[in-house]
């Protein structure tokens, strides 16, 4: 079976794919698609929501094993099914692609094709709009030099650039004993 969903933004409403996937293809697949179409980079933190009809969060799909000890079970990209987890047309989840600031895909599941599964799928088919821009966490090295980021700790001194010596001209009369 070949799935056909319908993406769409609440920030830019002028945005909107259809991307066609087969049933037995993993939500990973279905991610890697969506990311190369948006140029996102795909290693950023996002989840798939399994949804009701009014988008409340039922299931969530994660990038990485998280580890959610409360419920037990944990359910990843890469092993997850489209097929095993959305099975009738109308079927609704959220593509959070922002973790930080919860901002999302709403997904509908508009069609299932009874036809010869391709080998070239996924595949994005309809695509209209800019999609949102994806935030950069700037987190690729907060600032500092190449040199302030080294591992090397080879030597007594950690590189705080602290000397005992600059103290010197402390008194020990200056501070009183207590």
């Amino acid at each position: 079976m070949i799935y056909k969903f319908r993406i769409i933004s609440d920030e830019n409403k002028m945005f909107a794919r259809e991307l066609l996937i087969e049933s037995g293809q993993s939500f990973l697949d279905f991610h890697n698609c969506l990311q190369k179409d948006l140029a996102y980079d795909p290693l950023q933190l996002s989840s798939f929501f399994i949804t009701n009809a009014s988008w409340e969060k039922k299931l969530q799909i994660t990038l990485i094993d998280m580890m959610d000890e409360e419920s037990g079970n944990v359910i990843t990209m890469d092993q997850a099914r489209i097929g095993e987890h959305l099975k009738e047309q109308g079927a609704r989840m959220l593509y959070v692609f922002d973790f930080f600031s919860e901002r999302s895909f709403f997904i509908e599941l508009t069609d299932i094709l009874d036809i010869p599964e391709s080998r070239v799928l996924p595949k994005v088919v309809f695509s209209h709009g800019d999609p949102p821009p994806q935030i950069d966490l700037g987190l690729d090295n907060l600032g500092f030099s190449d040199e302030e980021l080294s591992d090397d700790l080879s030597g007594d001194d950690p590189g705080d650039g602290f000397n005992d010596e600059d103290l010197d001209f402390l008194d020990a009369d200056d501070f009183p004993n207590e």
